[in-house]
């Protein structure tokens, strides 16, 4: 994108402003992995990357790390379709059976749409510490389930990574 995903403007609001009312209707506590001031305006917990420049695996390892909740429902900042309803019916209305669900459209999957077991941060501690970056290879050795949206809701969980995708979604 050339900037922050996060604070990228979609029909007059920020992509993270519109993931933040998909979640609030079904999320008690709210931080937000940053190492960015700027989204101190939505007056959310800022949680800095306990180790930076680690991606996605670092950017859970630090949820996971700062949270005291077993379960975590982990979003990236680039998915400003999702609605609380998509995630209602695909990750929130049953207890998970593994220490990982993310959604998947059939084709791609969406591993930063999902809910992670807070007792997995020893196992995203030892990954970093091996520096095995990729999320879906650390996933697929950990107890996980994917859960394939419907076709006519897929939408609501492409991200969003170039200006091209950008303006297609316009």
């Amino acid at each position: 994108m050339g900037s922050d995903k996060g604070l990228v403007m979609y029909k007059g609001k920020t992509f993270i402003q519109r993931i933040l009312e998909a979640v609030t209707p079904v999320c008690d506590s709210i931080c937000l992995v940053t190492n960015n001031h700027a989204y101190a305006s939505y007056n959310y917990p800022l949680v800095p990357d306990v180790i930076s420049e680690k991606g996605p695996v670092g950017g859970i390892y630090t949820a996971l790390k700062h949270s005291s909740t077993p379960w975590n429902l982990i979003l990236s900042c680039d998915v400003p379709m999702l609605t609380t309803e998509v995630l209602q019916t695909y990750l929130l209305n049953e207890s998970p059976d593994t220490a990982i669900t993310y959604l998947s459209d059939g084709r791609k999957n969406s591993p930063l749409i999902g809910l992670y077991a807070q007792h997995l941060v020893g196992n995203f501690e030892q990954a970093l510490r091996k520096d095995h970056l990729k999320l879906l290879d650390l996933i697929h050795i950990l107890p996980h389930s994917q859960v394939t949206v419907k076709p006519e809701e897929a939408y609501a969980i492409q991200n969003i990574n170039t200006p091209t995708e950008l303006n297609h979604l316009m």
